[in-house]
């Protein structure tokens, strides 16, 4: 039986002797440092003009000793615990007030999403119903609306995303968008 030819048969026989050999002088170039020339600005400083890595960045303080957010709160309340959410701009899907860990993993074949929220409008005291964006494809029939939920929009956590008690890590000035008066 034949040997399969390999792109390693192609190389010459000097090759991994080379790739050793340029490893070692990277290594060794980097062990190596040599001082600023007469002129330039030490290493350790910025060039005029430069920004300091002190400045980058949304933490006080440089960017390689920027401190660990704290952990995740999950939100695990139940459906119906927590009012609706406001939209942060008009377009934004709504965030989702509940918890999702004992609905996850989010399918097709099994979307407790739909299950509860499969409405015709809005009642006092029961979830908001799907959109009717979510039963057009945009993609595929943009002029079409289907009578069951169109293909992009069953993975519900691509879009809407649960909300969390955690402080925000920077500042923001984003005023919310009350939901619409029904």
């Amino acid at each position: 039986m034949r040997r399969q030819t390999t792109v390693f048969d192609t190389l010459p026989a000097s090759a991994p002797s080379l790739a050793i050999l340029m490893a070692l002088v990277a290594l060794l170039a980097g062990a190596f440092h040599l001082p600023a020339q007469e002129g330039e600005p030490a290493q350790d400083q910025p060039a005029a003009g430069a920004v300091a890595d002190t400045e980058i960045g949304l933490v006080e303080g440089s960017v390689f000793e920027a401190p660990a957010p704290p952990p995740v709160q999950i939100n695990d309340s139940d459906p119906g615990d927590r009012p609706a959410l406001f939209r942060p701009h008009p377009e934004a899907p709504p965030p989702i007030p509940h918890g999702i860990a004992d609905f996850l993993p989010i399918t097709r074949a099994d979307n407790a999403c739909v299950d509860c929220h499969w409405l015709e409008e809005k009642e006092e005291g029961l979830p908001t119903p799907i959109p009717g964006s979510h039963f057009i494809d945009y993609r595929n029939a943009p002029g079409t609306v289907r009578e069951t939920i169109a293909g992009a929009r069953w993975v519900c956590v691509s879009c809407h995303v649960p909300q969390t008690d955690n402080p925000l890590l920077v500042g923001n000035g984003l005023k919310p968008t009350p939901p619409p008066d029904e």
